[in-house]
């Protein structure tokens, strides 16, 4: 099992997400599906993981801003996001792909960046933040079909990935099929200022809340 980076969520889904695995996490609007990420990542930069994070609506420094663990040379960054505002910095080793679009770009910028992070002994975290904006600028099927042949490349070379979408921004059937195209799913809401999770995939069938 690799731990999600949340001592309190670890032990309600079984002692943590399973190993090569894709993992849904949904929720409404808010820092909860992010602060999920950035615990999963910082975990893994701890133990000395491959790290990788895409990111389709907020550039790397951003994220980098929100957790100093998740930066340097010990992370990849795929940016979908500078390259249509023309703010990239030139000197950032990112790898750039020309927007939400280009789904044939990035699938070629994960292969690049699987390549230079694989070794058969060693795991690797992924982060895909988020599929919401990829929904937005492409037909659903063809998200779909990204979305699940990325999912099985990114599991073949010992990835664990969490997928960001945010709820109530899409169709039911939409959310529904997504869903039906990962191996878990983790929901995430704030009601009243209290983190609170389920992940009925996992075993996790109630609401239960958590510090993040």
């Amino acid at each position: 099992m690799m731990n999600t980076g949340i001592a309190e969520l670890d032990p309600l889904i079984g002692g943590g997400l399973k190993e090569k695995s894709n993992v849904l996490v949904i929720g409404p609007p808010g820092i909860e599906k992010l602060s999920i990420a950035l615990k999963f990542m910082e975990a893994g930069a701890e133990m000395g993981d491959g790290l990788l994070y895409i990111t389709t609506d907020v550039a790397p420094t951003d994220i980098e801003s929100q957790n100093a663990k998740i930066s340097g040379d010990g992370v990849i960054f795929i940016d979908c996001y500078s390259w249509t505002l023309g703010s990239h910095e030139n000197t950032r080793k990112d790898i750039l792909v020309p927007g939400p679009s280009a789904l044939n770009d990035l699938s070629i910028g994960i292969a690049q960046a699987m390549q230079k992070l694989f070794k058969p002994e060693k795991k690797v975290r992924v982060v895909m933040q988020s599929l919401s904006t990829l929904l937005l600028y492409n037909n659903p099927e063809v998200v779909y079909r990204f979305t699940q042949i990325t999912g099985a490349r990114l599991k073949a070379s010992n990835a664990t990935t969490l997928f960001l979408i945010e709820e109530g921004m899409h169709d039911e059937k939409v959310e529904a099929t997504i869903k039906h195209l990962v191996d878990a799913v983790i929901e995430v809401k704030n009601e009243e200022g209290k983190v609170l999770v389920r992940a009925p995939m996992s075993g996790l069938q109630q609401w239960k809340e958590i510090k993040l």
